[in-house]
């Protein structure tokens, strides 16, 4: 089971078939998350090769980094269709509700785990996560990861098709696209597993809180 990327890690009030449900969401979230780190880190390497002029490696590091986000998309689309086949999301969604007292604690959670630099987001994108679970909870969340996810899959796969015949001035662009696109949706995907992890244990958030707050000054 992932320490990093999973809805609930620890249910000690839960029941054995409860606790059930969560690992069979949670399961190919982390097997996928596993697939989308491995992504970035093609892409944080294909700059490697570039800055090094070695456009053979950059193109293969592309088509590595594209098929890792297919394969991460087929494990978090299988943790969705399992979630709604199971009633998963409304289960989910009263204990985080539960957990902040009637209300999902959206904004509390990722505000404090903001300033304890647990993740990267303004106020903006906080507001527009805690609106997403309002309206819809976690199913509209996550679902939300997973369209974003599948639309960046289509563009990596496209340029990874011609990526060995691409012109210095593409390359230029869309290196910096590609990373760009993929920090946005691993920040999207950093601040649900925040939620999920941090919002379910109240007193965690209270010692995340404690702390001593932003220490990184970049």
């Amino acid at each position: 089971m992932s320490r990093v990327c999973n809805k609930a890690p620890n249910l000690p009030d839960g029941s054995v078939a409860e606790q059930s449900l969560y690992e069979r969401v949670d399961g190919p979230i982390a097997t996928g998350s596993a697939h989308f780190m491995r992504a970035g880190s093609e892409l944080h390497l294909m700059h490697s090769d570039l800055e090094l002029n070695d456009v053979r490696q950059a193109a293969l590091r592309v088509r590595c980094a594209a098929a890792a986000i297919r394969a991460g998309l087929v494990e978090y689309r299988s943790s969705h269709r399992v979630a709604h086949e199971l009633g998963f999301y409304p289960v989910h969604d009263e204990r985080l509700r539960a957990a902040g007292g009637g209300t999902a604690p959206v904004r509390e959670t990722l505000t404090t785990a903001r300033d304890a630099d647990l993740v990267q987001l303004d106020k903006a994108a906080v507001e527009a996560i805690a609106l997403r679970y309002e309206e819809g909870g976690d199913e509209a969340a996550f679902g939300h990861f997973v369209t974003a996810l599948t639309a960046f899959s289509a563009d990596l796969d496209g340029f990874a098709a011609h990526a060995a015949d691409a012109r210095p001035a593409d390359w230029q662009r869309v290196a910096w696209q590609l990373l760009t696109a993929f920090d946005r949706i691993r920040i999207y995907g950093q601040a649900l597993a925040v939620i999920n992890i941090l919002g379910m244990t109240p007193s965690a958030v209270a010692v995340v809180g404690a702390g001593q707050g932003r220490r990184n000054g970049i």
